[in-house]
């Protein structure tokens, strides 16, 4: 079983699902895929950070660098529920990447593989929070990870370099974050496009994460779907489809790029 985990990803762990309780699931479409009775979560962290020189003109968040996450997560998780079905008949096995009914970020806490950011990112020893989430929920009782601590250092360092003091005693003002704001569709203030113009970041924005210091030593991932899929530097011309902006269309992106080229323009 523990192979199967390992060809998902290479972190892993497992907390009982009543560690998140039914009073903190997330209303949502996916909820009704849950199995009945469920007892264990596997929690997976996708590594998406690359060598330093293939970040080379990065206009986009690191995250958007690569691949579109949810393919690359659904094809290894589905896999993954095909083995364990055949393998484990008599039990169900579902799983999720993003679109989940768990607060995700709190149950890999609860699987041990990382801890909770002060930027409300899960942060991992080894890959940093630099990662993707999926999970597979599961009727078996699995023997589960102890939970890591609830929080990290508390540095305040996110808090202090968020352009927009988005960041707060752990708490995010989501319309304040400048990913959030990158994400908006329509016209965007004057105070929104200069935040874009001075991060020089068309989607997205990696400056909590950047500043972190359990960042720093954090590794490159070995997945060849984002190794072999990187393009730091996203022009008007690119297609967006298999990208992490595309769910939001065209125009939102290409609305940012633009902001980015009149500060050129303007320099």
């Amino acid at each position: 079983m523990f192979k199967i985990f390992s060809e998902v990803s290479p972190l892993w762990g497992i907390c009982p699902f009543d560690f998140i309780g039914s009073d903190r699931l997330i209303e949502c479409a996916a909820k009704s895929r849950l199995p009945e009775n469920p007892r264990s979560i596997i929690m997976f962290a996708f590594p998406y950070l690359l060598p330093e020189e293939d970040y080379e003109g990065l206009n986009v968040s690191k995250y958007a660098a690569v691949a579109d996450y949810h393919p690359v997560a659904q094809a290894r998780l589905s896999e993954a529920c095909e083995k364990l079905e055949k393998k484990y008949p008599g039990e169900s096995f579902v799983y999720f990447a993003d679109k989940s009914p768990l607060p995700e970020v709190r149950a890999a806490v609860g699987a041990g593989i990382g801890v909770l950011g002060a930027n409300s990112l899960l942060i991992t020893e080894k890959y940093g929070s630099y990662v993707f989430l999926g999970e597979i929920v599961t009727t078996m009782s699995l023997d589960a990870n102890s939970p890591s601590p609830s929080r990290c250092t508390g540095c305040g360092e996110c808090e202090r370099a968020c352009p927009a003091g988005a960041i707060k005693g752990g708490v995010i003002t989501r319309e304040k974050c400048l990913s959030y704001i990158t994400q908006k569709k329509g016209e965007l203030t004057e105070s929104e496009k200069r935040m874009i113009k001075d991060s020089g970041c068309a989607w997205g924005c990696d400056i909590c994460q950047n500043v972190c210091p359990l960042n720093k030593k954090a590794e490159h991932t070995e997945m060849d779907e984002f190794l072999l899929s990187s393009k730091a530097n996203v022009t008007a011309d690119d297609p967006v489809e298999g990208r992490a902006f595309a769910w939001r269309g065209e125009k939102t992106i290409r609305r940012n790029l633009e902001i980015l080229d009149e500060k050129e323009e303007q320099a």
